[in-house]
């Protein structure tokens, strides 16, 4: 790392001044040095390394191995300095950035070339840096396009389109690859909700599934890490979940999806199935409404079926004997769709009792339990729809790179990291060796000295 030395000097206004307005000064200032400070190092780290290599200016000395190779002959050995071409990088977290990129020309085949613009890893015609391009799709992954622009205008007075956004998001988006490895010995949530793409009025599925790692407490409050593990948008389950048919999952914990228990149930046949009891209780109204019973009338029995679920004395056995009678009984009040609905979901609602794991602990039953709900997953589904809900029909390649390029961003740093070329900076890498601040009083001009 070149050392480089600065001197500095500006004027700033010695009148009494409040705090915001001493910040909103050194913003201004900030905004102004720092970018000159970036152009002096890209220039000095360039006069160092042509100096190692090819020694001082003017100077008749044996010339090393050169670190970069002509691009015309391949050669590695007989260069000579010249000059520099202008540069500028004019979209960057820091500001626009203008630089002089120094050249050479190869004695061999009198080729003029910069041998620097790998060296900084710039591609031709670049004019945005990759940490300035995850920045801006960082905004637009929580807000539309046009509003993640205005709002990196307004914060670093960068203008970019929403249009490079766009293609940013999704140039990134579609090389996201989901770990299903992390779903291995895992318990697997699972949910589908709908995205308005495609041609049909309600839009399209789109599929997620997240595996819970483990559960710790933070600030005396729970939480789960959890990482997705398939995602999908316009396609069916078998085709979002073909990957985890190469894993082991602990268990599934999903919905009143059928299609999804079809599949699950032909892939995954001796895997445990957990049905999420929150949702048993409130979707029961659905069938109920089919069967005729108002909102009043089919409180009653949701809060029957609750009352089976999470009463505190009952075991799993009595549990179960209860769900079997209230099927009953509503078989014999005729309404069928609800009979049926907890009919099918009968195999899976205390799974979470009978093989529980010790991620959790029922307060109420004094004992170990699994996970018994999507309602982590529902969290996310959440965001993912407050995300897609602009008013507008998304395409199907749009909206999942989109949204699989988010939950990268919240979920898996690392690959975040990757994608965008991001480095891991150490704060041993640099530090400021010196710095002194001097002020020094103007006398007024209507103050005699002697």
């Amino acid at each position: 790392m070149p050392k480089v030395e600065i001197h500095l000097e500006f004027s700033v206004p010695s009148d009494r001044l409040n705090v915001n307005q001493i910040v909103a000064l050194f913003q201004e200032v900030k905004a102004q040095v720092v970018p000159a400070l970036v152009t002096c190092y890209l220039e000095a780290t360039q006069d160092l390394v042509l100096d190692q290599t090819l020694g001082p200016k003017w100077a008749d000395v044996a010339q090393g191995e050169a670190p970069w190779v002509c691009p015309q002959c391949h050669s590695r050995q007989g260069f000579k300095r010249r000059g520099s071409r202008p540069r500028v990088l004019r979209k960057t977290s820091l500001g626009r950035i203008p630089f002089k990129l120094r050249q050479v020309t190869c004695c061999h085949c009198d080729d003029t070339f910069s041998p620097f613009s790998a060296w900084f890893g710039l591609e031709p015609y670049q004019v945005s840096t990759t940490e300035f391009q995850a920045q801006v799709v960082k905004v637009a992954c929580q807000t539309s396009y046009a509003r993640s622009v205005e709002h990196v205008h307004e914060l670093s007075h960068v203008k970019v389109s929403a249009t490079a956004v766009h293609h940013w998001a999704q140039d990134k988006g579609a090389q996201v690859v989901f770990d299903v490895e992390q779903a291995d010995g895992q318990p697997v949530l699972l949910d589908s909700s709908k995205v308005r793409t495609g041609g049909k009025k309600r839009g399209s599925s789109f599929n997620l599934g997240l595996s819970i790692r483990r559960r710790r407490w933070t600030n005396g409050r729970p939480q789960l890490d959890v990482c997705p593990v398939c995602f999908g948008v316009g396609e069916s389950w078998s085709k979002t979940g073909q990957a985890l048919a190469e894993v082991h999952p602990a268990r599934f914990v999903f919905d009143g999806d059928e299609g999804l228990i079809t599949w699950l149930e032909g892939t995954f046949p001796d895997v445990l199935k957990q049905r999420g009891v929150w949702h048993l209780v409130s979707q029961l109204y659905w069938p109920l409404w089919k069967d005729g019973l108002n909102k009043t009338q089919a409180r009653v029995w949701m809060g029957r079926l609750g009352k089976i679920i999470y009463h505190p004395e009952y075991d799993v056995q009595r549990s179960r004997t209860e769900l079997e009678n209230l099927i009953a009984q509503l078989c014999q009040e005729g309404l069928s769709n609800a009979a049926g609905y907890l009919f099918a979901a009968a195999p899976y609602v205390f799974t979470y009792r009978e093989h529980p794991d010790g991620m959790f602990f029922d307060d109420r039953r004094l004992e170990p339990c699994a996970v018994s709900s999507t309602s982590p997953l529902e969290r996310q589904m959440r965001e993912i729809n407050r995300r897609t809900d602009v008013g507008v029909r998304w395409s199907v390649p749009g909206v999942q790179n989109l949204i699989g390029l988010d939950l990268v961003r919240r979920f898996d740093p690392e690959q975040w990291q990757v994608l965008w070329h991001l480095p891991q900076q150490d704060a041993t890498d640099f530090s400021i060796v010196k710095l002194q601040v001097g002020v020094e009083a103007e006398t007024p001009p209507n103050v005699k000295t002697t």
